[in-house]
C-alpha cells in the first residue's frame, strides 16, 4: 500500500514512541485475557465452591458442623454434600447424583431433595437446611482466596488503565508530531511549486488539503494500529482463552471467517466509492467558503447574497447526500449487522453449553464458564467490529492521505541556492515565443534588449503580453515543448541558475501589494537582516516619511493581515520599500502605480529617480506619466512588439503609444 509507505516516512522518526505504544497494547491485551479467568475462578471455584464434597476430618482447622469438623482438602469415608436450590443451602450426607434438582420442604429445617438424572430416573435424598451462621462457616475457607482474586482483579483493572493511558498518550504524541511535520513539509512544497499548479487548484481547496486532509495521515496510522496490532492481538488472546475453556467450540468459530470475508469485501467496495465523493465534496465546500469570505465586499455591494446562498446550498446538499449514503451503508450492512452478530453469539454460547448439560451426563454447566467464554467471544467479535468501523476510516484516510501527498510529493522547482556575483542587469529577450496552452501563443517572437542600469517602460492593453514577459523573466514559468527562444541576463541564459539563486538579484512590486500580519518594519525587512535605520532610510527615500511620522509607533506600528489598517497608497509604499531594501540589480514594477493617488505617485516617481541608478528597472505601466522619462518604452499588442523608443520619439511617430497617451491626457482634463 503506497500510502502506508509515505506515512511511514514520518512515523519512523518516532520509533521509540511507537515501540512503547505496541508494548503497552500487548500488555493491555494480556490483561484482557486474565480478567475472564479471574472472574470465572471467583464464580465457579469460590462462590460455588461450597458445593464440592466436604469430608470429615480430625483437624480442628476444618469447618465445624453438627459436632464434627469438615474440609475439602482431604478425603474420608464420612462425606457431606451441600446443594444450593432456589436460594436454599441444603446438607446431604454422602454423595449425590447429577441432574435436575427439586427441593420439597417437610418443615423449616428438613425436607426432600429429588434429582432427575440424565437417564430419566429419579433419586431422593433427605436434606437439612443450613442456617445463616452455618452457611457463613462453610464459606470461611473461601474468604481469603476471594479477597486475593478481587485484589488481583482490581490490580488488573488499574494496570489496564495505566498501560492504556500510556499507549494512547504515546500514540497521540506520534500523531500530533506527524501532522506538524506533514503540514510543514506541505507548506515548504507549496513555496517551491510552479505557478501552473496554483492556476489549476483553487486556493481554498489547497488550504483544505493542508488543514483537513492531513488528518488522513492520523486516521491511517490509528487505523493500522487498530487493525494490525489491536485487532490481531485481540483475536490471538481470545482464541487462547477459548481453546483453554472449550477447544471444540473454538474450532467451530473458524467457520464464520469466510462469511465475514465476503461480507467485508462487499462492504469495502461500496464504501470506497462513497469515501472519494465525500472527501471531494468537503473540499468543494472549503473552496466555496474561501471564495465567499475573500469576496464578501463584492457580494454585499452587488446584493448577490441570495444567489451565493443558493450556490452554497447546492454544494452543501451534495456533501450531505454523500454523507447520508455512507451512514446508510453502515446502518444496513455495517454497525447493525455487527450488533446482531454479537447478540447471536451470546445466544449461541448459552445454547451450546445448555445443550451440553442436557445431553452429556458428565458435563456440568457453570456460570463462570459461560461468562468467560462469552467474554472471549465478544473479544473475537470486537475485531470484526473494528474491521467494519476502521475500514470506513481507512478508505477515507487513504483518500485524504493521497490528497495531502499530492502537495508534499508534487513536482517542485529547484530550491538549491548558491552565492553568485551581483548581476550588472543587461537583459535580452531573444525571439521569445511562449504559450500557456499549447497551440495558443501569447508572445510571438519578442526581441528586446535592455541595457544595464536603464529604465524601460512596457505598455499595452490587457492581454497584450506585458505580465507574461515579466513572469518569464522572473521564471514563474519556463519554456516548454512548443515554445521558442531564450532570455539572457548579462549574456547568460537565466535557466542556467536555480530559480532561488536567480531571483535573489531581482525585486518586484505588484499592483496589489501583499501585507502580512506584523509591523511595518517586519513587512519591509521580509527575510533580510536590515536594521531599523535602513528601513527608515528607504522609506524616506521613496516618500514614506510622512506616513511613518503620523504613526504612534513609527515603523514598529502593528499592521493587520492584508494591511486592513493601511491605505492602498501606504501598502504600496511598504511593498516598494520591501523590494528596494533587498538591493536588487533588476527591479520590476507591475502596474505598481495603478491604484495609488497622484500625490503618492509623484513621491514614488521621485524615489524611482533615486533608486534606479545602478540597477535595471522595468516598469509595466498603466499610467504613462510614470514612464515618461524612461530610457526606452516598448509597446505590445496581442503578444507582438509593435513600437519601441523614448516618450518623445513615440509621440512623434504618432502611432499606438501616441493614441494611448492622448486618450489619458484627455481623461485627466475631463476629470479635472
Amino acid at each position: 500500500m503506497k500510502q502506508v509507505k509515505k506515512v511511514w516516512r514520518y512515523i519512523r522518526k518516532y520509533k521509540k514512541l511507537l515501540t512503547i505504544s505496541i508494548v503497552c497494547m500487548l500488555v493491555v491485551q494480556s490483561l484482557g485475557l486474565l480478567a475472564p479467568l479471574i472472574v470465572r475462578s471467583i464464580l465457579d471455584d469460590q462462590l460455588v465452591g461450597i458445593t464440592r464434597p466436604w469430608y470429615e476430618t480430625t483437624s480442628t482447622d476444618g469447618v465445624y458442623y453438627d459436632g464434627n469438623y469438615y474440609t475439602q482438602d482431604e478425603t474420608s469415608p464420612n462425606q457431606l454434600t451441600i446443594v444450593i436450590v432456589n436460594g436454599n443451602y441444603l446438607v446431604i450426607e454422602g454423595s449425590i447424583e447429577s441432574g435436575n434438582q427439586q427441593y420439597i420442604a417437610t418443615n423449616d429445617q428438613e425436607g426432600t431433595l429429588s434429582i432427575t438424572t440424565f437417564d430419566g430416573s429419579v433419586v431422593t435424598y433427605q436434606a437439612t437446611k443450613l442456617t445463616g451462621n452455618e452457611v457463613s462457616a462453610f464459606y470461611t475457607p473461601f474468604y481469603e482466596p476471594v479477597i486475593i482474586l478481587l485484589i488481583l482483579l482490581f490490580a488488573r483493572y488499574v494496570l489496564h488503565i495505566i498501560f492504556l493511558f500510556v499507549q494512547r498518550i504515546s500514540t497521540a504524541y506520534i500523531t500530533m508530531n506527524v501532522v506538524r511535520d506533514a503540514r510543514l513539509d506541505a507548506v515548504k512544497a507549496l513555496q517551491r511549486m510552479p505557478m501552473t499548479y496554483f492556476e489549476q487548484e483553487p486556493a481554498g481547496k489547497v488550504a483544505n488539503r493542508i488543514i483537513t486532509d492531513v488528518n488522513g495521515m492520523i486516521n491511517l496510522f490509528s487505523t493500522l494500529m487498530n487493525l494490525l496490532f489491536n485487532a490481531t492481538l485481540s483475536v490471538i488472546f481470545a482464541y487462547i482463552g477459548m481453546f483453554y475453556l472449550d477447544s471444540s467450540l473454538a474450532l467451530m468459530t473458524f467457520l464464520i471467517f469466510p462469511v465475514i470475508y465476503v461480507w467485508l469485501k462487499f462492504f469495502i467496495r461500496h464504501l470506497n466509492q462513497i469515501a472519494q465523493k465525500v472527501s471531494e465534496s468537503a473540499s468543494m465546500i472549503t473552496a466555496k467558503l474561501n471564495e465567499i469570505i475573500n469576496g464578501v465586499n463584492i457580494l454585499q455591494i452587488f446584493n448577490y447574497q441570495e444567489q451565493t446562498e443558493k450556490e452554497f446550498e447546492i454544494i452543501s446538499n451534495e456533501y450531505r447526500r454523500e454523507q447520508l449514503k455512507e451512514q446508510k451503508l453502515h446502518l444496513t450492512i455495517g454497525w447493525n449487522l455487527i450488533r446482531l452478530l454479537g447478540f447471536l453469539v451470546t445466544a449461541f454460547i448459552i445454547g451450546y453449553f445448555g445443550f451440553q448439560s442436557l445431553t452429556v451426563s458428565t458435563y456440568i454447566m457453570t456460570a463462570g464458564t459461560i461468562y468467560a467464554y462469552n467474554d472471549y467471544l465478544s473479544r473475537l467479535i470486537e475485531p470484526v467490529s473494528i474491521l467494519f468501523r476502521e475500514f470506513g476510516n481507512l478508505q477515507m484516510a487513504l483518500v485524504r492521505t493521497d490528497r495531502i501527498f499530492s502537495i508534499i510529493d508534487a513536482e517542485q522547482e529547484d530550491d538549491s541556492f548558491e552565492v553568485i556575483p551581483r548581476f550588472e542587469g543587461h537583459i535580452e529577450f531573444d525571439n521569445v515565443w511562449f504559450s500557456y496552452k499549447k497551440g495558443h501563443p501569447v508572445l510571438l517572437g519578442i526581441n528586446l534588449e535592455i541595457q544595464k542600469g536603464t529604465m524601460v517602460g512596457i505598455v499595452g492593453h490587457t492581454g497584450s503580453g506585458k505580465s507574461t514577459m515579466m513572469s518569464l523573466l522572473l521564471r514563474f514559468y519556463d519554456f516548454k515543448e512548443g515554445d521558442m527562444g531564450k532570455i539572457l541576463v548579462d549574456g547568460v541564459d537565466i535557466t542556467t541558475y536555480s530559480k532561488r539563486t536567480f531571483r535573489s538579484h531581482i525585486g518586484m512590486i505588484l499592483q496589489d501589494p501583499m501585507i502580512y500580519q506584523g509591523t511595518i518594519a517586519s513587512n519591509i525587512k521580509f527575510g533580510t537582516d536590515a536594521s531599523d535605520d535602513e528601513v527608515l532610510r528607504v522609506l524616506k527615500e521613496i516618500g514614506g516619511g510622512p506616513m511613518v511620522e503620523k504613526l504612534p509607533n513609527g515603523i514598529h506600528q502593528e499592521v493587520y493581515r492584508g494591511g486592513g489598517n493601511l491605505s492602498l497608497g501606504e501598502k504600496q509604499l511598504i511593498s516598494f520599500a520591501r523590494a528596494v531594501i533587498h538591493n536588487p540589480s533588476i527591479l520590476i514594477m507591475d502596474e505598481a502605480t495603478a491604484n495609488i493617488d497622484t500625490e503618492t505617485e509623484s513621491l514614488i516617481q521621485i524615489a524611482l529617480n533615486k533608486v534606479k541608478e545602478g540597477r535595471t528597472t522595468i516598469v509595466i505601466a498603466h499610467r504613462l506619466s510614470t514612464i515618461k522619462h524612461a530610457n526606452k518604452i516598448v509597446v505590445l499588442e496581442n503578444g507582438v512588439k509593435i513600437e519601441e523608443g523614448t516618450h518623445d520619439q513615440l509621440l512623434s511617430d504618432d502611432k499606438k503609444y501616441a493614441a494611448i497617451y492622448r486618450s489619458q491626457i484627455k481623461m485627466i482634463h475631463e476629470n479635472s
